[in-house]
């Protein structure tokens, strides 16, 4: 018997009818490991822990679980049962019971005496820190070297089974690949933003050039609208100054003409004057 120095949880295993030698035992903080002098048929002792918690039949080195039905004595009959149960005590909580029987060539799981599926079995052995896939809860003879010799992706994998952050392997990867396109999505919405922004840029430039340019064509339209005014205005003036001297000259032709009429008024009168005389002449001419 091999007994430790308690700590605050504790482990009760029974056996019955598994493998030769294997005593009903008490251990304490079973990961404490059993000295080699204390206890005989250490393997089987391993193997009922092993088996307890749920182990694989390949890995209990057995072909069928009927192997691990302890052979019965001579004169006596065979047993077709076997069983090992263990009882995980914490400070402070009720304890609770796991047994694993076996019955013909099947496996039973209970806890607390209640029948229950294996991976019912499985989740509430997780919860103490127990991996049945990992195999955390015992160091098989070997299993230090086969450890040390394996390569640094293997013991990678190893160690992520016995922390369970394989478990989160594909939720990483999901997380990660999701993380990769949020960068990605980052980054494009950046350049797009950045694209977008040299676009705003270029479209402010060109809008400022053609607002110059409208500013530029509408005064030239001004200044040509001005020029035709003041073109329609000096013309005017023109005119009316052109217009005035018109007046003006026909103002001094209508004098002229009125000059003229005297004139040949005054002609005709000069000429009848002259007519007569000339006819007085030629009649003075005739008495003489």
């Amino acid at each position: 018997w091999y007994t430790p120095t308690p700590f605050y949880s504790s482990l009760e295993a029974a056996l019955l009818n598994f493998r030769p030698s294997a005593p009903v035992f008490r251990m304490l903080e079973v990961s404490i490991p059993t000295p080699h002098r204390y206890v005989r048929g250490k393997s089987n002792l391993m193997d009922a822990i092993s088996f307890v918690l749920g182990e694989k039949t390949s890995n209990l080195r057995v072909k069928t679980l009927r192997d691990l039905i302890h052979g019965a004595p001579v004169g006596k009959p065979a047993a077709n049962r076997a069983f090992v149960s263990m009882v995980y005590s914490e400070e402070g909580a009720e304890d609770r019971t796991f047994a694993r029987v076996i019955v013909g060539g099947s496996s039973e799981y209970k806890i607390n005496n209640k029948v229950v599926q294996l991976h019912e079995y499985s989740e509430e052995l997780e919860k103490l820190g127990i991996l049945i896939k990992a195999r955390n809860f015992l160091v098989f003879q070997g299993a230090v070297e086969s450890i040390a010799m394996k390569n640094p992706k293997e013991r990678t994998a190893l160690f992520e089974e016995i922390s369970r952050s394989g478990e989160l392997a594909q939720e990483y990867d999901k997380r990660k690949k999701e993380m990769v396109k949020a960068e990605e999505d980052t980054q494009f919405n950046y350049h797009r933003k950045k694209n977008i922004a040299a676009e705003r840029k270029e479209a402010k430039q060109e809008k400022e050039e053609a607002d110059r340019y409208q500013r530029l064509k509408d005064e030239v339209v001004r200044a040509q609208v001005q020029l035709q005014l003041f073109k329609l205005y000096h013309n005017e003036v023109e005119i009316e100054k052109l217009n005035k001297e018109l007046a003006s000259k026909n103002k001094e032709i209508e004098k002229d003409k009125k000059r003229m009429d005297k004139v040949e008024d005054e002609l005709k009168e000069k000429k009848k004057e002259l007519g007569k005389m000339m006819r007085e002449q030629q009649q003075i001419e005739k008495e003489i």
